[in-house]
């Protein structure tokens, strides 16, 4: 009967995707940090996809000092992914993937994030969003430059003062947008 303990023989480590040579030194000098910075990363990227809550997302003390807090009242700016839409409007990703099919919800696909979805018109409330976004992409059928039209102030829908068409369209002046949207589309074809 043959003795089934053999000596083990370390084999090298082996990482899909590969290492750079930088970062095969940098475990190698740093081993004890490794497990935070993996942690860390693996976090990001649960944020990224939209996998954490809203209200569960925490920012790290180490990191607060960075984070420039946004304007409480102010979206502006800010792209939602599906599942934080989701989140805000208090609907399925399901519903809000209809929502974008049916031109009721504005958004586009970016390569590495995913669906963008600006959060400037989401009004606040259980479902609400800006009325009138279906129409101006009945104008401007591209997604993000409808949302650059929407979202930059704009001579287009009041000569008199520029003004921002998404807050237009808050405002109830679909008709003047929907021209303003018109004559865009005309000056930058």
């Amino acid at each position: 009967m043959k003795q089934a303990s053999k000596e083990r023989v370390e084999k090298p480590l082996t990482v899909r995707p590969a290492l750079s040579r930088a970062a095969v030194q940098f475990v190698e000098k740093h081993p004890n940090e490794v497990t935070g910075i993996v942690a860390n990363a693996l976090e990001a990227a649960a944020l990224e996809a939209g996998l954490v809550p809203l209200k569960d997302r925490v920012v790290p003390e180490a990191l607060r000092r960075l984070v420039v807090p946004r304007s409480s009242d102010s979206n502006q700016g800010r792209v939602l992914s599906i599942s934080e839409a989701a989140e805000t409007l208090e609907v399925t990703r399901v519903t809000v993937y209809a929502w974008i099919e049916s031109k009721r919800l504005l958004a586009w696909r970016a390569t590495r994030r995913g669906v963008l979805i600006p959060a400037e018109q989401i009004m606040g409330g259980a479902g609400e969003v800006v009325p009138g976004i279906s129409d101006v992409l009945a104008v401007i059928p591209d997604p993000e430059a409808a949302w650059d039209f929407l979202s930059e102030e704009s001579a287009f829908v009041d000569p008199d003062s520029s003004v921002r068409p998404i807050d237009a369209l808050r405002q109830g002046k679909l008709e003047a947008v929907v021209a303003a949207a018109h004559s865009f589309l005309e000056a930058f074809s």
